[in-house]
């Protein structure tokens, strides 16, 4: 609860220094008209954000030949991630829970690696198809903010797909984070696992696909609540920049920095500050706000499991057959 209050707090010194330099007269004449109806929209599309992830995160927590989560597990993991509580992200709540269950802490790491690297590998080649005809089409956009999308991604993801091919090789160069940086890389690696079989793995595919779309309507809707309009290039980019790092990888669910960041990017695709500000407060108030008592419900419920990891796991999962954990 404590570290609840604090993600509060972070994401209020954020919400007041943006609106001191916007002037609170201007944000406050934001809510002078709004559309109320289309709040249930944001709703309805955040709501939607977490069967997608669930399915997303069961396909990676089976992959090198695990046994499937049961759901109600993975739904109580995923809402757990999402909470404004967790100082090592929600990612750091996967990689307890997942060695918990497994006695791994190696696989846990690599696939939580893995969740974070999907992510990425679905968003951010739609954001930079996005940026090059933005680009090509001399949007009314700053270019600085669309070019490192257009260049950045695709030499990332080419980095990441050819290193993590090579975890070992690599590794043998990081000294004494070489076991860790092995880890990692696998954890890219598991990228071309995907790749290959997307068939055996079209949950995460699919999962991951439409938690983004569901996400990124919750925060069009909460754009149209105040009237703001933009095209959906001009709403992918302005989304995906304000999630430089996704909101589970971050701590207290990017408590501060999702606020500040999105409201700024809206301003970079030339929306007034004032309503940016507007919209990603509604917004982050179905997103992150009305999670955290859930968030915390559904911790406090797999506390047990992280504690009595080895005996649970008989008991909600079929025994685990043997395993590799590289690619």
């Amino acid at each position: 609860m404590l570290a609840s209050l604090i993600a509060a707090i972070v994401a209020a010194v954020a919400v007041i220094v943006i609106a001191h330099v916007t002037g609170a007269d201007a944000i406050g004449r934001a809510f002078d008209h709004i559309d109320a109806p289309l709040i249930g929209l944001v709703a309805l599309f955040e709501l939607i954000t977490y069967p997608a992830y669930m399915v997303a995160f069961r396909s990676i927590a089976g992959i090198h030949g695990h046994a499937k989560l049961s759901l109600p597990i993975v739904a109580r993991l995923v809402v757990a991630g999402f909470g404004p509580f967790a100082l090592s992200g929600g990612f750091g709540i996967d990689k307890r829970a997942l060695e918990a269950i497994d006695e791994d802490e190696r696989s846990a790491r690599v696939r939580v690696m893995a969740l974070g690297t999907l992510e990425w590998a679905v968003l951010a080649p739609i954001t930079c198809g996005v940026a090059i005809w933005l680009l090509a089409t001399g949007a009314n956009v700053m270019p600085s903010l669309l070019w490192p999308w257009a260049t950045a991604v695709p030499i990332g993801l080419g980095l990441a797909f050819w290193a993590g091919g090579r975890p070992d090789r690599l590794a043998r160069i990081g000294g004494s984070y070489k076991d860790w940086l092995a880890q990692a890389l696998e954890g890219v690696g598991v990228l071309r696992t995907l790749i290959r079989h997307p068939i055996t793995y079209l949950g995460a595919w699919l999962g991951t696909l439409l938690y983004w779309a569901a996400d990124i309507a919750a925060f069009y809707a909460a754009l149209r609540v105040f009237g703001l309009e933009l095209g959906p290039g001009r709403v992918i980019i302005a989304y995906a920049t304000g999630y430089a790092a996704t909101r589970r990888s971050l701590p207290l669910g990017g408590a501060g920095v999702t606020e500040f960041l999105m409201t700024y990017a809206l301003y970079w695709v030339r929306l007034p500050l004032a309503p940016a500000l507007a919209a990603v407060l509604i917004y982050r108030a179905f997103n992150f706000l009305l999670i955290a008592v859930p968030a915390l419900v559904a911790a406090r419920q797999l506390e047990a499991l992280l504690v009595r990891g080895a005996d649970l796991r008989g008991r909600l999962r079929p025994p685990l057959r043997k395993h590799p954990t590289r690619l």
